[in-house]
This record gives C-alpha cells, structure tokens and sequence, in this order.
C-alpha cells in the first residue's frame, strides 16, 4: 500500500469522497449538515457578518472551490479578501421561520463556484431584541461533526471581540489539505502493510441480510426506536468495562452486533465505525473533512467472551489507523448488491454527551438539532454513553419496518445484559 491511497482524484479521501456523492446525488443530505440556533437578545449583525469572515478566512477548506479538469478533482483556494459573503439576513414572521430554515438547509452547493459555508439570520424585526434563527449550512467536502466545534467557538470568540470593538482573537489558521499530507507522511512502509492487510480481511464480506421491502414514498425515509438504559446499566458498563479492561462502548458494540446476528440470522457481516481521522496536533484545531467510515468485520466465533475479544481487537486497529481505504475495498467486492450500501449495511456511532454551544455576547443561544431525513446506513445504533445511557436506531423503513426495529432495539437491550453478565461471571 502507498501513501496515495489516503488520496482519491487528486484531493485528500475523505474529501473526494463527498465530492462524488454530491456529484451523483445533487443536494444530497449526505453530503450536506446544517447547525441552527435559537437566538433571545440584541444581535450585532455587523460583528457577526465580520465574525464569519474572519473564521472561514482562517480555514482553507472553507475557502475551496472543488473542479473536474480531466481525470483529476482540482482544489482552488480563495485567498481570504476573495471570500464572498457569507451571511444572509432576513425579516420574517416567526410562523415563517421553519419553513425557510428547512429551505435553506437543504439548498444545493455548487462546489465549483460556491464556497461550501453559507449563513441565514431570521429576525422577526430589528436585532434588538426578540427572537432570531441562526442557520449555518455546510458541505462536507469542508467540514465534519469535529470542525462545528473549532466553527462555532470560534465564531463566538471573534463576535465578542468584535462587539466590544477589539480585532477578533489571533487563533492560528489550518490549512486542510497540507495537515491531511502531513499525518499520511508519518505512517511508516509496515503501518501500510497491517492497514493494508486487515483492509483485505474485508474482501467479500456478505451483506447483512435485511430484505429489502417495498420502496417507500421517500426513499431512504428513516423510523427511529429510542432506547433509554437506566442508571444501574450505566453502572454496570463502567464497572464490566473495568473488568474487562476495555471501554464501555466495546461492550455496547457487542451486544450490537449479537442482537443484529439474532434479528437477521447473519454470521458474518461488516459494521461502520466513523473516526475523526485526525491524529496530529494540528488537526485538533482545524476545520475540514478528516472523518472516515471503518468497516468491522464480524464473524459468530461462538460465546461471548470470543464475541468481545474481536470486537476489542476490532476497536485498536481502528483507532491506530483511523482510516480505511474504501474505494479499493468495494472495487473488489464484485459480489455485492447494487441495492445494498456498500460493504457495510449497519453502523454504530458513539456520541458525546454534550450540546453543540455558541457563545453570542449579550444574547442567549441554543441549538436546534434536527433529524436528517436520511442516512448512507441502513440500520444505526447511535449511543450516548452518560448518567443516563440514552441510544437511538435508525433505520431505513424500507429496511426495516417499525415492528422489526422495535424488536431490534428489544433484542440490544438483552444482549447488553448478556453481555454485562457473561464479563462478570465468565466461565472459568
């Protein structure tokens, strides 16, 4: 394997990667995110007009514009005096608000001519006071769930500064695509080889055997089953965890892929993981698309305890590469269906506890999430791992009807029992 596979048409992966989704599905929602906020209070629109320039004239992967010339995907930074506006303002009746928001979101981006950041204040009036939307509309050729918080920190940061009249914090500029080349530089000819070489144990995975049903009126339209774990299970994941010398998540995962095996009747499937794919320091502070998906191969070894150990297993080499190189793997997978997401059909994401903030000085925020209306996955565990242990399956509903998938997320809570009993009671 050789450095340039973290390289697809000329740009880093994981950007290119969305590239050609939003190639092949114009306005795609997988490509696209939108963070909203409810805003009480004076709003300064001057400051936050300059604010948001002053953040994406810090960031070079929100200042690309991504063309095709030939073969290749070629990346043109704007220098920052270049940056066209950024921010939107409107007057509109609160009643109006959804609506337009809702719009905003999911408006195109043409990433040859459009930078891949747009911005929408709604106020009912003036700024002065009242409520206000704020929207900021994203393409994820630019930016990942890790870039909202460097954005919107530093985007409050700079507001602040800018109200008060004093120039917006000295934060250090990132530039994308030199970050990108300089973790790839760092792995050495073996790392390669292992990333190579348990990549290949990917090779004709099968496809979990969820049949597909009649296509809905929206397809991809996503049901969710919301799974709350009490206290106690909370207790018993850090303490079994301790035990196990693993982490909590290890153990949630596992029982996901047993309660996946008992639903399906499958014995040998893959299960995505994203990482954050940022492994340098620099990366920490830098807005851009690092985030990959890493399939898991999972094969019914028998018993929970060889159940654990592969997923264990499973979990180190995706946080020692924090990347895979898809693009090859599903160019070899020629037996599966055209129908099926590619490689892997289930998921499993890890969620922090925390609320994305935005510290507006003098006024008062909070963030709106929203349900996107679809997903690349078919099925998704996300687990929010607290005091109180909350998950949410999504599933496609022409996947998976809700009856299924109440049985499913019925049959995750048995395993997480299981699994908690067999690592305190193991079979000596």
């Amino acid at each position: 394997m050789t450095a340039e596979m973290r390289w697809l048409g000329g740009l880093p992966a994981p950007q290119a990667r969305y590239w050609f989704v939003e190639k092949a599905s114009p306005g795609s929602p997988d490509a696209m995110d939108s963070f909203t906020f409810r805003i009480t209070g004076p709003i300064d629109e001057a400051a936050l007009r300059t604010a948001l320039r002053t953040v994406v004239g810090r960031h070079t992967a929100l200042r690309t514009l991504i063309t095709r010339q030939s073969h290749r995907l070629v990346a043109t930074v704007l220098e920052p005096d270049a940056v066209a506006e950024v921010l939107e303002i409107r007057r509109a009746a609160p009643p109006e608000h959804e609506p337009a928001l809702r719009a905003f979101a999911y408006r195109p981006f043409h990433l040859d001519r459009d930078l891949p950041v747009r911005a929408l204040l709604l106020t009912c009036g003036t700024t002065d006071d009242g409520l206000a939307h704020l929207i900021v509309s994203v393409h994820h050729t630019a930016f990942d769930g890790w870039s909202a918080t460097v954005f919107f920190s530093q985007l409050g940061a700079a507001y602040r500064a800018l109200r008060h009249g004093d120039p917006p914090p000295g934060d250090p500029p990132s530039h994308y695509e030199r970050i990108w080349r300089a973790q790839s530089d760092t792995e050495t000819e073996q790392d390669r080889n292992d990333l190579m070489e348990w990549a290949q144990d990917l090779a004709g995975v099968p496809d979990l055997p969820l049949p597909l049903g009649p296509v809905p009126a929206t397809p991809g339209a996503l049901g969710e089953e919301l799974v709350v774990l009490s206290p106690r299970h909370t207790g018993l994941l850090e303490s079994a965890a301790r035990t196990a010398a693993t982490t909590p998540n290890a153990l949630l995962l596992t029982a996901w892929v047993r309660a996946l095996r008992a639903l399906t009747g499958g014995s040998d499937f893959a299960v995505g993981l994203p990482v954050s794919g940022r492994t340098s320091l620099a990366s920490m502070s830098a807005i851009g698309c690092f985030v990959s998906v890493v399939p898991l191969r999972f094969r019914a070894l028998g018993g929970v305890e060889r159940d654990l150990g592969q997923t264990v297993a499973g979990l180190a080499k995706t946080l020692r590469f924090q990347f895979a190189p898809l693009e090859h793997l599903v160019g070899d997978n020629s037996a599966h269906d055209a129908q099926r997401t590619p490689l892997c059909q289930a998921a499993f994401v890890s969620q922090e506890q925390t609320d994305l903030t935005l510290c507006l000085d003098g006024a008062t925020s909070v963030y709106v999430p929203r349900l996107k209306p679809e997903s690349a996955f078919e099925v998704t565990l996300e687990v929010w791992f607290g005091t109180r242990t909350t998950a949410r399956i999504k599933h496609r509903i022409d996947v998976l009807d809700h009856r299924r998938a109440a049985r499913l997320a019925g049959l995750w809570c048995t395993e997480v029992d299981t699994v908690l009993k067999a690592v305190a009671d193991p079979v000596r």
